[in-house]
């Protein structure tokens, strides 16, 4: 490529990105082994498009080679996929060149680039694995559901599976041996049964290259470089597998927000973002302007001043204060039609706005708001469910049971799959009528709708991933900002990744948010428990900092503003001073303390 060339397409990126000298060294940095500290708001995914279709451009990507981007799902990889096909074309605009994207990027996540790996190659672990596609998934978390699901399984051999799926769960490094003896029990007796575990698919990945080098060392040839999205969020085995595809001679872009790292409890690895910059050599850059929040100040600063807690949990050091929009009102009655008539002001004031009111879990509270809601007939959606929830987590499993059911009589999935897909669950759920279940399938009637006009340029195969990944990877939260309804009540887990106009928060007390169960309460850790103002010190900084993440998570979710609430009473009537995270060192909120209902 001339020098004339590379110089108009830079030209064209730098107008794109308003000259943000931050955006633009990742974008153009030669060096390309990069970690990219990204918080929510600031940018990334169209630096990371850009990152992209700039290495196409500019001859980054020789022929044959590709670059794998691999993200936390196969929905979110096949929209970067969509975004880069429309950037490269508009940056090669009038020179003359001409790119089929298709031959320069592969867009996964770790378990669909997997098991593409095991549908080629998996055979030489097991002839079956050539048919993985077809194989029912399974939980290996619990040894006596091992034992019931597979036939004839002892229980120690179940109970490795359990240990090793446990180990997974909580982030911890699992040994060679644990490793190989999971692996042999998956290839002699999980596979041969016609099951599929979602550890073992990663597992054996792993296992293949380890054991045949050479098509390890295929995949090195084929992708030049690496690229992964919300690595913050990545397990343990899974950053195994990256360290396999990330040799020091690889391109490598990983992009994630230590903050934004909310699924320690699903087994995210803690300080993963530093870990990988040791491991791999990586060269750290940060974004640092907040798109989202530009032109409300106060929102702004309240971004940085959480940002500046985590940093320096003990001492940080706020230059201003964020004035947020709280009320304490007296009784929790009066906070839940406090937040209803916030709610409600919204919508009147922008009738196409969506307001999200988010809580850390179901519980008293949360009932009482949701209770409220019905008695005024209040249009909302019901979206309480958690990662963790078994009724969530079984609607998925019995959604894959029948796509899976479907895929063999046919390989397209067409509209007429769809609808039969939808038959089968209402089959299976006949006698639910209850809100999640009306939730859920409202969510999953969505899903179908937007997967003919989304993936309308999907090929078969790439139509097959997506949809399975979604239910694979329990995804129908993900479709939550296209419900109808103005009002939507979800927990702060349900809405990663999500966005809407208007956020409240409600049950700002004591032991709801930070909840009991976080560590912070339960322990004891409150410095001074009657007013709950929270100090941080060596012992309670691990909780402090799992609990802000979520907190961020939750204030994040909101692109215009957030509101706060608190009642002095809970729905059990028992007394609750100001949560310690309305009294962190850069938040104020000017008063607005016991609002009469």
């Amino acid at each position: 490529m001339s020098a004339a060339l590379e110089a108009t397409i830079k030209t064209r990126i730098e107008q794109k990105h308003s000259d943000d000298s931050h955006q633009l060294a990742v974008i153009f940095d030669p060096n390309s082994r990069l970690i990219v500290e990204a918080p929510a708001g600031y940018g990334k995914t169209n630096t990371m498009v850009s990152k992209i279709a700039y290495m196409i451009a500019t001859g980054q990507i020789p022929n044959p080679k590709k670059l794998l981007a691999l993200t936390f799902s196969v929905n979110a990889a096949y929209k970067i996929k969509k975004d880069v096909a429309q950037q490269v074309p508009a940056l090669l605009e009038g020179t003359g060149l001409h790119l089929n994207i298709s031959d320069k990027i592969q867009v996964s996540n770790y378990h669909g680039f997997s098991r593409s790996v095991l549908r080629k190659y998996g055979r030489i672990l097991h002839p079956t694995l050539a048919l993985i596609d077809t194989k029912k998934p399974f939980d290996d978390s619990v040894a006596t559901a091992n034992m019931t699901t597979i036939a004839g399984l002892s229980y120690d051999k179940a109970k490795v599976m359990e240990d090793f799926a446990v180990k997974v769960k909580s982030g911890n490094t699992i040994t060679k041996s644990e490793f190989d003896k999971y692996c042999d029990i998956i290839i002699h007796d999980v596979l041969p049964s016609g099951l599929v575990s979602y550890n073992c698919i990663i597992a054996l990945t792993i296992m293949l290259f380890d054991t045949n080098p050479e098509i390890l060392k295929f995949y090195h040839k084929y992708y030049n470089s690496v690229l992964i999205d919300e690595f913050q969020d990545t397990n343990y085995l899974c950053y195994v597998l990256c360290k396999r595809l990330i040799t020091t001679d690889r391109k490598a872009i990983l992009l994630g927000d230590s903050l934004q790292r909310i699924y320690g409890f699903i087994g995210a690895v803690p300080d993963l973002m530093t870990m990988a910059q040791t491991d791999m050599g990586l060269t750290k850059m940060v974004l640092v302007k907040n798109y989202r929040f530009a032109s409300n100040p106060q929102m702004l600063q309240l971004d940085q001043n959480i940002r500046k807690n985590a940093t320096a949990p003990k001492n940080p050091q706020i230059e201003k204060d964020a004035i947020v929009r709280f009320e304490q009102l007296p009784d929790h009655s009066s906070e839940t039609i406090a937040v209803i008539k916030r709610a409600l002001e919204v919508v009147h004031d922008d009738p196409e706005t969506k307001v999200a009111v988010l809580v850390k879990q179901r519980g008293a509270n949360v009932n009482q708001l949701i209770g409220n809601l019905d008695y005024n007939q209040i249009p909302f959606f019901n979206g309480l469910f958690t990662d963790e929830d078994q009724r969530y987590l079984k609607f998925h499993q019995e959604s894959m049971k029948i796509f899976i059911e479907l895929l063999k009589t046919s390989q397209r999935v067409t509209k007429r799959f769809a609808k039969q897909h939808m038959d089968g669950i209402k089959v299976i759920y006949k006698d639910e009528h209850d809100d999640l279940f009306k939730s859920l399938f409202h969510l999953l009637e969505i899903f179908w709708e937007k997967f003919f006009v989304d993936y309308l340029q999907a090929d078969s195969q790439e139509k097959i991933e997506l949809a399975r990944d979604m239910f694979e990877n329990n995804g129908l939260k993900q479709y939550l900002e296209f419900v109808t309804a103005h009002v939507i009540v979800t927990t702060v887990h349900a809405a990663k990744g999500l966005e809407w106009s208007h956020v409240i928060i409600p049950d700002m007390e004591q032991d709801s948010f930070p909840n009991y169960s976080g560590g912070l309460c339960a322990k004891g850790q409150c410095a001074h428990r009657a007013d709950c103002k929270l100090v941080v010190t060596d012992a309670n900084e691990k909780s402090f900092l799992e609990e802000l993440s979520v907190f961020y998570v939750a204030i994040t979710r909101a692109r215009k503003e957030v509101y706060f609430y608190a009642s002095a009473r809970d729905a059990r009537n028992f007394e609750k001073p100001i949560s310690c995270f309305m009294n962190l060192p850069g938040i104020k909120y000017g008063g607005q303390q016991l609002t009469a209902s």
